[in-house]
């Protein structure tokens, strides 16, 4: 029953990807510059004690937390990215597991997307005797790109069909234009500029004129910072140094395999991934395996959808391998006028008996 609870809002959520493989899609878009952020914390807590024993059942806890960012432009981009969670025994820290990772990559030509990439890793968890820290370069293929502008475009055009304020949906080709103009927004081009210019897309499509609030809708839109859309691709191998051995031993050479990918099935969803794979020569009897993955969806104007799911397994010589998996899921949705929220999270590690289970929820209102 457990497994089914764990698994449920990931179903949802997949389901929810049904709609958006139809129409325009927003990969299609393309974008000069992309900047993608992320960052992301979760708790949980299992605390019992029975009065017929001499001591607390259950106390036992952890905290997960991530943070990315990653920026491509036609020449150059760079990553950076931690990832780590924090075990819990009687509320102190009892055993964790970080990774860190920064990194700028160098594309041969703006339309090859094949880059040579350097930068430094490192890695801490509770068996190690000291930080593990490595400078790795390689060649890696594919490349990211923001996709906004279109997202925006479709927001335009879903909200002035809700608002009637045209009878007819627009086509794939004028939908790309208006996201293309609301990519040429810069100083030399401000809102007020690419406003007009939309209206005036729009206004020769339906032969007829927009009202004043369609516009401050256009505006709004624009100039807002949501929906932030990102797609696109990368996949990297390299050799590494050990400037520090994570068990003390001697300095050697290292393999790094890593893969990226964020796709946006349509302008109310985003989903991201990141897998790396790291170890010596004998990767065999000592590596390092880590993921991450998340999808956050609008579902309506009042409710959203926000899953996660991290792991990381660290392999050592000579003894088993300690794994540590998380998985979150977020529901926010508005009653009448109160803002309601729903968590669920699942945390194991090795050694736990089970997987700890956390469940929140909260609610708030403006009452004047």
């Amino acid at each position: 029953m457990k497994a089914n609870r764990m698994w449920m809002c990931f179903v949802v959520s997949l389901g929810l990807l049904a709609p958006a493989t139809w129409g325009l899609s927003l990969c299609s878009y393309q974008s000069p510059e992309t900047l993608l952020m992320d960052a992301r914390t979760s708790f949980s807590y299992q605390y019992y004690d029975d009065a017929n024993t001499p001591a607390i059942d259950v106390s036992t806890g952890r905290v997960d937390f991530s943070f990315s960012r990653l920026r491509d432009t036609a020449i150059y981009g760079s990553v950076v990215r931690l990832n780590g969670n924090v075990g819990l025994t009687n509320f102190l820290p009892s055993r964790w597991m970080g990774e860190g990772e920064a990194s700028f990559r160098y594309y041969v030509s703006k339309e090859l997307p094949l880059f040579g990439f350097g930068g430094i890793h490192g890695i801490t968890t509770t068996g190690q005797t000291q930080l593990g820290l490595d400078i790795q370069s390689g060649f890696g293929f594919g490349r990211f790109k923001d996709v906004t502008p279109l997202a925006k475009a479709m927001v335009i055009h879903q909200n002035l069909r809700a608002s009637n304020a045209i009878s007819k949906p627009l086509s794939d080709d004028v939908v790309m234009k208006i996201g293309q103009t609301i990519g040429s927004l810069s100083v030399v081009n401000p809102v007020e500029n690419i406003v007009v210019m939309i209206e005036s897309l729009v206004e020769t499509v339906i032969d007829g004129q927009l009202d004043a609030r369609s516009l401050l809708m256009i505006e709004d839109v624009v100039m807002g910072s949501d929906p932030q859309r990102f797609c696109g691709f990368s996949a990297q191998a390299g050799l590494g140094y050990e400037l520090l051995d994570p068990f003390g031993g001697p300095q050697g050479f290292l393999v790094a395999l890593s893969a990226d990918a964020a796709y946006a099935p349509d302008q109310n969803g985003q989903m991201q991934g990141h897998l790396g794979f790291s170890g010596p020569f004998d990767i065999a009897n000592e590596n390092t395996l880590t993921g991450t993955f998340s999808y956050e969806i609008l579902i309506t104007k009042s409710s959203s959808l926000d899953a996660g799911y991290t792991f990381q397994r660290v392999q050592t010589v000579n003894l088993a391998p300690t794994t540590s998996h998380g998985i979150s899921c977020n529901v926010v949705f508005k009653v009448a006028s109160i803002d309601v929220l729903v968590g669920l999270s699942y945390t194991r590690s090795t050694g736990d008996p089970g997987w700890s289970v956390g469940c929140s929820i909260s609610a708030s209102m403006d009452l004047l």
